[in-house]
């Protein structure tokens, strides 16, 4: 099953007198005198933040080019240029503006962390879990490098590693609704639903279309048997952005095949299968669908692709389970996933 994969907004490193402000703290910076160079030199980097905060990336980055040609020292530059360009999906451009500015600045925090969140949307967790400890080293106040190291936690699957850091940044102050949805799935994935239940809740109080938030909710209520909830907010998820969502298209039709509503549950799962093709899950959960419409070709067509997938994976307990299914359509009995 492909991982769902939610991205953020980077924060903005702010300049201050003597340091750059960081998630609750001061990363250690520049020289004062070097600092205070760098601001006389021009509203230049003043100009990139505005341009920042009013979310034109590309125009940041143009902005940037032209200060870091005159300031090849600035490490706030370089991150900031590095936080546009992130945002705009540029990871591998990004990654080298933040290894730039670390080497200006080895005591920079806010640069591991963000560093932290471009390593893991590029798929390389060791490398963001060295940038989150490096950031927390610097600085353990810092509520944002939590939130982070929880993700990377997350990505490699270390859920009660994951939920200990965000409940360390709830405690040190952060407040949004991707923070309390990630919460509420790593209290689902370690067995703390009443946990669990309350945080989704306060995600979508804070943002009703935090999509992060209505995926928690939905997978939170399939794993208790409320299927009408769990495509309810599935609906909302996919709707959101339906070129984004292959894996919702997966459970919104596991949840139409529990309700026995599998017309909608064979639409679901041929995107699902059109789209990840290698999942032995969506062929199994497709046949499903087929037999509950009566089409026992189809079902057990399916499952000879299912079944060639977890022997292929080495997955013998999913293995049987659809040899089971096979047998039970053959003695003309419904088949149980």
């Amino acid at each position: 099953m492909a991982r769902v994969r939610f991205l953020r907004l980077r924060r903005l490193a702010v300049l201050a007198v003597v340091g750059l402000v960081v998630a609750g703290g001061f990363s250690a910076a520049p020289a004062v005198a070097e600092v205070v160079a760098q601001a006389d030199a021009g509203d230049g980097y003043a100009r990139a933040q505005e341009l920042f905060h009013a979310r034109k990336f590309a125009e940041t980055i143009a902005a940037l080019d032209a200060f870091i040609a005159e300031h090849p020292r600035d490490a706030r530059a370089f991150v900031l240029r590095g936080d546009a360009k992130a945002d705009l999906g540029r990871n591998a451009e990004a990654l080298k503006d933040y290894n730039s500015a670390i080497k200006i600045d080895p005591e920079y925090a806010y640069a591991y962390v963000t560093r932290c969140e471009t390593r893991l949307q590029l798929n390389d967790a060791a490398g963001a879990l060295a940038d989150c400890d490096a950031a927390i080293r610097l600085d353990a106040s810092d509520a944002l490098a939590h939130e982070d190291r929880g993700d990377v936690h997350f990505q490699r699957e270390a859920y009660a590693l994951a939920l200990t850091d965000y409940n360390r940044a709830v405690d040190l102050g952060r407040s949004n609704a991707y923070l309390f949805a990630a919460r509420c799935d790593a209290e689902r994935l370690v067995g703390r639903r009443d946990l669990a239940k309350p945080d989704c809740e306060k995600a979508l109080t804070l943002d009703p279309k935090s999509r992060r938030g209505l995926w928690a909710r939905g997978r939170l209520a399939l794993v208790e048997t409320r299927y009408t909830d769990g495509i309810a907010d599935l609906n909302a998820y996919i709707a959101l952005k339906p070129d984004s969502s292959d894996t919702a298209y997966y459970f919104r039709g596991l949840a139409y095949n529990r309700i026995n509503s599998f017309r909608l549950a064979l639409d679901d799962l041929r995107t699902y299968v059109q789209r990840d093709p290698d999942d032995p899950d969506g062929y199994k959960e497709r046949a499903v669908a087929n037999y509950g419409l009566g089409d026992k070709s189809a079902a057990l067509a399916d499952l000879d692709v299912a079944l060639r997938g977890y022997r292929k994976d080495g997955n013998t307990a999913q293995a049987d389970r659809v040899t089971a299914m096979q047998t039970a359509i053959a003695a003309g009995t419904t088949p149980v996933p």
